[in-house]
């Protein structure tokens, strides 16, 4: 949604540190109401999207300047030189801006902006408040239309604010008493048709005038500052000061993890290839006769690597002194009894053909106090050296 803000009127009859005690009323709206509502400070706004304030025509002229053909930069230094002979107050006194470049002007002509600094900066004070991230401030003449034969009013108490507007660079303001006749000005030689100048006529004007202020904002860069200072553009949600801080830590976050977890696949990697190579080595030194070829040992390494990542094992421990154990345990069994092998903290568990067994082998191995029955054909062979208790 957006907010529609006008801001008072500039009270020539006080100074700039009076203006704060004075009851300089704001008036503002949303962009779909022509209802405004008055108030004196700006922080008890609702939030919007997007918020677009308008300085009264009378206290900001616009006049178009012809501009020499140099560098943006340089014509920023040069500027208050080219129009110092028009301002009715001394340079360091006034806001100059240089409006963007309109899609109808001649590139070698611009529309300056001219206003008291002090008036632009207490503006600027009021409007920081807001609880907005987009805040947008342009001359209010810039939403009448134009008119060749009508001069736009309105009053304030006992006085009434005249805007002729010939062409977007040809915009005349003035007040008078409201008892006083309107002034004749040189492009009326009569009585002048009176427009009132309300508030849906500037509602209508930001959809019908877009394409003459959309690229337009008066706001200085001490308006800037002012809101870092009260930190009244973090109380948006989606504020993009607001969310960069957690996005730049969500974005470091998101990056040491991936990195730790590529850290944790390759030690595993690495521990898996040293368990592989360990037991490896040892059954094929200690029970190469009893285990059935590659295929028998892949299983091995295989189950026993699948056990200790389940159990968050780091694929170490005693599995030579097991495979002696069990060498001792099978000694009077056949070399082809002995099926798979599969090793965890628990222990040892081997897989056996019980048909080719005897009675008696059978028998002497479930004697025996390590060996624990798991079903008919799988036996635990316990305990497991150091490790054997949880």
């Amino acid at each position: 949604m957006r907010l529609i803000i006008r801001c008072p009127v500039r009270p020539a009859a006080y100074d700039a540190e009076d203006w704060s005690v004075q009851d300089l009323y704001f008036s503002w709206a949303y962009s779909n109401e022509a209802a405004f509502e008055r108030v004196l400070d700006l922080d008890g706004l609702p939030v919007a999207d997007s918020v677009l304030a308008m300085i009264p025509s009378i206290d900001v002229r616009l006049t178009e300047l012809k501009v020499p053909a140099v560098s943006a930069k340089k014509l920023l230094q040069i500027l208050p030189m080219l129009i110092e002979d028009e301002l009715l107050s001394s340079v360091a006194d006034t806001s100059i801006q240089l409006l963007p470049p309109a899609l109808n002007q001649p590139p070698d002509r611009r529309l300056v902006s001219v206003m008291n600094r002090d008036w632009l900066l207490w503006l600027s004070q009021k409007l920081a408040v807001i609880n907005c991230e987009k805040i947008q401030l342009i001359p209010e003449s810039m939403l009448l239309p134009v008119s060749d034969s009508g001069v736009f009013f309105q009053q304030e108490d006992t006085t009434i604010f005249y805007t002729l507007k010939k062409s977007a660079s040809n915009i005349v303001c003035w007040s008078q008493p409201a008892s006083a006749p309107v002034l004749v000005t040189e492009e009326h030689n009569a009585q002048p048709e009176l427009l009132a100048l309300s508030s849906a006529l500037l509602i209508n004007g930001i959809v019908t005038e877009k394409k003459s202020y959309e690229a337009v904002n008066l706001l200085p860069d001490e308006f800037y500052d002012y809101r870092r200072g009260r930190q009244s553009e973090l109380q948006h949600w989606r504020s993009r000061d607001l969310w960069k801080t957690p996005l730049n830590w969500a974005k470091y976050a998101t990056l040491t993890l991936c990195v730790s977890y590529l850290c944790y696949v390759l030690t595993l990697v690495w521990q898996d290839r040293q368990w592989q190579a360990l037991l490896h080595d040892a059954t094929n030194q200690l029970m190469a006769d009893r285990v059935d070829g590659q295929a028998s040992l892949t299983r091995l390494v295989n189950a026993s690597c699948l056990v200790a990542h389940k159990n968050l094992e780091n694929c170490d421990g005693d599995f030579e002194r097991q495979l002696l154990t069990l060498q001792n345990v099978l000694k009077d069994t056949p070399p082809q009894a002995l099926k798979g092998l599969e090793y965890s903290k628990k222990g040892l568990v081997f897989e056996l053909q019980t048909s080719i067994l005897s009675n008696t082998q059978r028998l002497a191995i479930l004697q025996d106090h390590s060996v624990q029955r798991i079903s008919s054909t799988r036996f635990l062979l316990s305990p497991y050296a150091n490790l054997a208790y949880d």
